[in-house]
């Protein structure tokens, strides 16, 4: 059988979007080539993947069909690309298509159902590191609190409101990776966030029974996730609609 190649070298919710369609061409006992840019390579470090589903790093590793892969790295082609000894997949350039359909097109793109990608994401947790993490925080006293996220790869967007139980801020710690943050956000009375990679872990953690709230960080407000979650958030187009109050004006996924 031809290898598959694919294309999405990042960025982190990507990688963990991706993960079904690798998985489902794996399944079929097909070799697959994902490679990934070296700042992202710490994503499939903490992912459990089948042996035949390959993640070279981009920047610097030779690698079978480099040279094919990255010719073809920024066709955009919404179906797969048949090689006399490959098939390639162009995920990564698929938002210059349809910026605001971005990450459907990904799944347009293998002829695959979306609905369920989050149950095909197995997390190589190390508990006792999350533990060590939620001590640090200063999180074992009980005391309920919001886990805010205002900080995305490219962008930062200050909330404008409190929120009503003690504000705990993800940001960057030494020693401990976004995926180290589990217990934390298992744990938050609410979650609120800029529409960022945190987003997807919260999916994939199957996060429920609180308040989960995303601000859109593209100007003007726009939603390119909106259609691959399946919890209840709800939808600001600023920081300033998020008032952590009921009834304050968002729209909700089903919206």
């Amino acid at each position: 059988m031809k290898p598959v190649l694919i294309f999405q070298p990042g960025m982190v919710g990507d990688l963990l979007f991706v993960q079904k369609i690798a998985k489902t061409y794996a399944a079929t006992g097909r070799r697959v080539i994902m490679p990934v840019l070296q700042k992202h390579s710490w994503v499939y470090d903490a992912l459990v993947m089948p042996a035949n589903i390959e993640t070279p790093i981009l920047d610097t590793e030779a690698f079978d069909f480099r040279d094919e892969l990255l010719f073809l790295s920024d066709k955009i082609a919404l179906s797969p690309i048949e090689g006399p000894n490959y098939t390639f997949l162009s995920l990564f350039f698929s938002w210059r298509y349809a910026p605001e359909q971005t990450m459907d097109l990904k799944y347009q793109v293998a002829g695959m159902d979306m609905a369920d990608w989050a149950d095909h994401v197995e997390l190589r947790r190390d508990l006792a590191k999350e533990e060590a993490l939620f001590k640090l925080l200063g999180l074992d006293d009980g005391e309920p609190y919001a886990l805010l996220n205002e900080h995305g790869s490219n962008s930062q967007i200050q909330f404008t409101h409190k929120a009503p139980e003690k504000e705990v801020r993800l940001r960057p710690i030494e020693g401990y990776s976004l995926f180290d943050w589990s217990t934390v956000i298992e744990r938050a009375a609410r979650i609120a966030t800029i529409d960022t990679s945190l987003v997807l872990l919260v999916e994939i953690l199957k996060i429920r029974d609180k308040p989960l709230s995303v601000v859109s960080r593209y100007e003007p407000p726009s939603f390119r996730i909106q259609n691959i979650l399946r919890l209840d958030w709800l939808f600001y187009f600023r920081a300033e609609h998020l008032t952590f109050s009921e009834g304050a004006p968002g729209l909700s996924a089903r919206d």
